[in-house]
């Protein structure tokens, strides 16, 4: 049996809670939080207010959950007390961080960390990736992103904390991204939409387009191959029979969209924590991820392409 702590009882903190809670061969046996919520008195588990205490205490595994400002921090000391790790994303909220991690992880000779893009497990991320094999050379990628923040973010929050996610899927499905260009649409405190032009490595042509105050969230990818095109499907929804029409409700949830996927990860994660190595998204997806965040900010405060910085990988993560 597994014993691992969560720290950061948030939304998704406690969605991971318990969703290991319900995984066999895990226990959780902590769940750390400066601020405890009430539902955590339902758990049956060990509730503590000292954060760093409990991320340096020494488990199997530590689920990292808690601010973006945070992680880096919460995930050295568990690196430190000998844990493996599962880290929301961002790796860090800085690059000095997501460095101080990699630094960290490659002296002790091997993959500790996962980081949790969970879109490399999404049925409908999978899928596509799957049927794009079929599809012969990759043309154009484009990724969507819709979210439903009524109040504005600033540049740096939106592409840190929202849009990283999709730069790490271009990444992933497309290979690395050396520039970025990127236009904002703007409004009063923040941004409403930005659109990123990615220059690949591999020639790909690549655009990301998020919009933050919108109908519904939705999240899509859509790939043009040599042989044909592909995208990717919908959650299912419930189908309604309403006013003379048949509706599909979209709704806000982004806990809902990528529930499988979150339950998915978890479970990638506890299996990895027999293995001498932690599989998934590792922390040089997350360092890359990041260097293209900071050049999609560079470039939306300057109004110009941005190269993005590259950096020499260590054998353990290839």
């Amino acid at each position: 049996m597994k014993r691992v702590a969560v720290i950061g009882a948030g939304g998704m903190g406690r969605f991971h809670a318990e969703t290991l809670m319900a995984l066999p061969g895990v226990e959780v046996a902590a769940i750390a939080d400066p601020f405890p919520h009430p539902d955590l008195d339902g758990y049956g588990v060990l509730v503590t207010t000292d954060v760093e205490a409990c991320a340096g205490q020494g488990w199997d595994g530590v689920v990292i959950a808690s601010p973006d400002d945070t992680h880096a921090e919460l995930t050295l000391l568990a690196l430190d007390a000998g844990s493996r790790v599962l880290c929301e994303k961002p790796l860090s909220h800085t690059l000095e961080g997501a460095r101080a991690v990699m630094e960290a992880e490659i002296a002790l000779g091997a993959r500790r960390v996962q980081v949790g893009f969970m879109r490399e497990v999404d049925p409908a991320h999978t899928a596509l990736v799957a049927q794009l094999a079929t599809l012969g050379e990759l043309h154009y990628l484009r990724c969507t992103h819709r979210n439903t923040n009524a109040e504005a973010r600033p540049p740096e929050v939106v592409v840190v904390n929202s849009l990283i996610h999709d730069l790490h899927t271009a990444r992933w499905i497309a290979g690395d991204i050396t520039e970025v260009d990127a236009r904002v649409t703007a409004r009063p405190g923040g941004v409403d939409h930005v659109l990123l032009v990615l220059r690949m490595e591999s020639g790909v042509t690549t655009t990301v387009e998020f919009s933050d105050n919108t109908y519904a969230y939705e999240v899509e990818v859509e790939a043009t191959a040599a042989d044909g095109m592909v995208m990717t499907s919908v959650p299912q929804r419930p189908r309604l029979r309403t006013g003379g029409e048949y509706r599909t409700p979209i709704g806000d949830d982004w806990f809902g969209w990528f529930a499988d996927a979150y339950r998915m990860q978890d479970r990638q994660w506890v299996a990895s924590l027999h293995d001498d190595e932690a599989g998934g998204p590792s922390v040089a997806d997350g360092l890359a991820a990041q260097l293209a965040a900071e050049a999609a900010i560079e470039s939306i405060a300057h109004g110009t392409p941005v190269s993005v910085e590259s950096f020499v990988l260590s054998e353990i993560y290839q």
